[in-house]
């Protein structure tokens, strides 16, 4: 799943600079008139006012786009760029009144104080969105893990552009120096490449792994590419190199596209059948073609993350009523926490902890290696119906899926989503193979596809994967909304037939 965050970054600080508008607006109208939002007539005039120097600004950034490169402008090119803004928006809101007389008679005063007030006030926010948003992606820990690719010659040019970028949306994990090894790693099956022969002796131009290229530690070798990107916490890839490397690369670039890895391919482009949907994208002076197994509407994205703010929102409110219920409900049980927390593997191989309520004893975990061997699943995952861990109290937190309503926190958090796929414990996660990857290339969900295509009757995990991998593949709001139908009455119905 791919969105450049860029849209987002221009979409906050637009919206931002509207408030600032309309701020400066009131202030040069308080010190002609005296009054703030409020016109000499009433306050009729001033909104009018607003909204025409708001509508102008806007159509203004819809034909130029005085935020494209914002975050690699210096101050005195912003201040530049802060004034061309304003002045062009005061001279079509100018044109819009004289040609509209929408307002019967406004202040020249006020029009002329409002361009320097905007303009210091705009370029203050902009200096503080600017220093605010690395800060932003580091608590938030939503930045973006990008791996670089690159041939020996491309490898400290590449690197050294990156930095120059200085686009914090990302976090570069490392460097990759193709050299000439083998690339297969593990086939799209999964099963593991015989490597003939092992790795040629390493040349000196080539960095070895645990060196650093101007900054950027070299992680793996052509060789390891695969199992490097399988086993670490990756969104995306950046690779640089010429067209018989891109071809040795192949089946490699083909695996990463099965995990769900979207990857930067410098031009010339060729196609790949994992990664159908291609776009263009430039970083620094390199032209690349991006491919991805699905490039997601910005608006859409929005759009399902104010749908888990607000269902987490409401979802925890519950939560809080349910823990004042169940704290000694759970506790006269067994003995133990009210809490469960376990690490599972989310995002693109992220970790973090999820919360439930306990429904089993405390030394469940312990017990799980005596029980393996009546274990129903087929697969990597653990199940069985009449788990002798599972408390009495816990059988009907499950049953009536009570457990999990603390993952709202997990959603508020963006740890989690409320629809999506079934995070992986990390035992499990470490037995992947690249194929099974693709299902975390979406935030996990407390519920998804499978649970409501029959959750109590699948007992193959390549069955899990594959309605992961579908739900992914065809992923829209509506279908969001369709499953949180079908899985309220799923529950629903499991309480009925109880």
């Amino acid at each position: 799943m791919y969105q450049k965050k860029t849209n987002l970054q221009n979409l906050i600080i637009i919206s931002i600079d509207c408030l600032v508008l309309a701020l400066s607006l009131g202030i040069a109208n308080y010190i002609r008139h005296g009054l703030f939002f409020r016109g000499i007539n009433g306050p009729r005039e001033m909104q009018v006012l607003t909204a025409i120097f708001l509508v102008v600004f806007l159509v203004v950034n819809l034909y130029k786009n005085f935020y494209k490169k914002m975050l690699l402008r210096g101050p005195f090119q912003e201040l530049l760029e802060v004034v061309k803004m304003n002045l062009v928006t005061l001279a079509g809101s100018t044109v819009a009144l004289y040609f509209t007389r929408v307002i019967d008679a406004y202040s020249r005063r006020v029009l002329l104080y409002f361009v320097p007030i905007d303009v210091v006030l705009m370029f203050l926010v902009h200096q503080l969105y600017k220093r605010f948003l690395p800060c932003f992606y580091r608590m938030s820990k939503s930045a973006r893990q990008l791996l670089l690719v690159a041939s020996p010659g491309e490898a400290g040019r590449l690197a050294a552009e990156m930095k120059t970028i200085r686009d914090c949306s990302y976090e570069i994990k490392g460097l990759v120096v193709l050299d000439g090894g083998n690339t297969s790693g593990r086939e799209l099956t999964g099963e593991k490449a015989s490597v003939s022969g092992g790795r040629e002796a390493r040349k000196a131009p080539f960095p070895a792994e645990g060196e650093r290229v101007d900054g950027i530690p070299v992680v793996a070798g052509e060789g390891s590419l695969v199992d490097y990107c399988l086993g670490a916490s990756l969104d995306e890839v950046i690779i640089c190199a010429g067209r018989e490397e891109q071809e040795r690369l192949r089946e490699a670039m083909e695996n990463m596209a099965a995990m769900g890895i979207t990857i930067h391919l410098q031009i010339p482009v060729m196609e790949l059948k994992e990664a159908p949907q291609r776009i263009l994208s430039q970083f620094g002076s390199y032209h690349m073609i991006t491919y991805a197994n699905k490039v997601a509407p910005f608006g859409a994205l929005v759009l399902k993350r104010l749908m888990d703010i607000g269902g987490a929102l409401a979802g925890t409110l519950l939560l809080g009523v349910l823990t004042l219920i169940l704290i000694p409900v759970i506790k006269l049980d067994s003995p133990g926490p009210v809490f469960f927390s376990q690490k599972r593997v989310g995002r693109n191989g992220r970790i973090f902890r999820m919360y439930k309520f306990r429904s089993m004893y405390v030394d469940a975990e312990e017990r799980k290696k005596e029980l393996m061997a009546r274990n129903e699943m087929e697969g990597l995952m653990f199940k069985l119906e009449d788990d002798p861990r599972i408390t009495r109290v816990g059988r009907f937190l499950r049953r009536t899926s009570l457990d999990e309503f603390p993952q709202f926190i997990n959603i508020l958090k963006g740890d989690m989503s409320l629809v999506g796929t079934r995070p992986p414990t990390l035992d499990e996660f470490e037995q992947y193979k690249t194929y099974h990857k693709k299902r975390l290339s979406f935030r996990p969900g407390l519920t998804g596809m499978w649970q409501v295509s029959g959750r109590s009757d699948i007992t193959d995990f390549e069955e899990i994967v594959r309605l992961d991998v579908e739900y992914i593949d065809n992923w829209s709001v509506a279908l969001d909304i369709k499953i949180l139908i079908k899985t309220f009455l799923t529950v629903f119905a499991e309480k009925g037939a109880k």
